[in-house]
């Protein structure tokens, strides 16, 4: 495999493992989750760059490069579309595909019945991104071998999930001059908060050693209803 640095959520570094002949990634523990908008796009464009060097074929059972331990395959979903990949019982990471990786990411969906009808009528069969077989859609719309869904990638769905993207990337590299004020003033009122909540109700709440800010507010509701009561 090969090593792809890219940036995680919060400027964290990651280095994901990648094998372009098998069309693979490994994502040690949840580095999937933890990929910036960014790291996002650039995985895209290498998966596109390294097309050529893939030949889609089914995989063996895998193994853990951590553990050794047999994957296990999982089927998730994100918003409406369904992806597969193989997952440590130990948490040490998971194997995806990368056409699983793009519908993970939103970049490609199954086909919806009315395309493909028409595809059964102007095309017959078509290829599995996931492992090669042919599919005869006169039979089904997915893979008999991976039992992946017929799939395709619309322009102008995939221009969308670009465009977020590039819009949560600069907004995440975008650094606010208002910010530092902005947190002063939070903190001056939570400060005036707790210390309201000490004048009514005499007890005393420590701001300075770390606030638990959702159990003190619950707190402070469940005193207010004990008094209403």
């Amino acid at each position: 495999m090969t090593a792809q640095p890219l940036e995680g959520k919060y400027g964290q570094p990651l280095a994901l493992d990648l094998c372009f002949a098998c069309g693979v990634v490994w994502f040690d523990g949840f580095e999937s989750l933890l990929l910036a908008p960014g790291a996002i796009l650039a995985l895209f464009t290498s998966i596109h760059e390294h097309r050529a060097e893939h030949a889609a074929r089914p995989l063996a059972r895998p193994a853990c490069p951590r553990c050794r331990t047999a994957l296990a395959e999982t089927v998730d979903r994100q918003r409406h579309v369904r992806f597969r990949y193989w997952r440590c019982a130990a948490d040490h990471g998971r194997l995806t595909s990368f056409v699983e990786f793009l519908r993970e990411k939103d970049f490609v969906r199954p086909l919806v019945p009315t395309e493909v009808a028409e595809l059964q009528v102007h095309v017959k069969t078509v290829r599995c991104d996931g492992c090669g077989a042919a599919v005869d859609l006169a039979e089904a719309s997915a893979c008999g071998y991976c039992r992946s869904p017929v799939s395709t990638l619309d322009p102008t769905h995939v221009e969308r999930v670009v465009r977020e993207l590039r819009d949560a990337e600069e907004k995440r590299r975008t650094v606010d001059p208002t910010l530092p004020a902005r947190l002063a003033m939070d903190r001056m009122t939570t400060d005036r908060f707790f210390h309201a909540i000490e004048r009514e109700s005499g007890r005393s709440v420590d701001v300075q050693g770390g606030v638990d800010l959702i159990g003190a507010g619950i707190g402070a509701v469940l005193e207010m209803l004990a008094g209403g009561d």
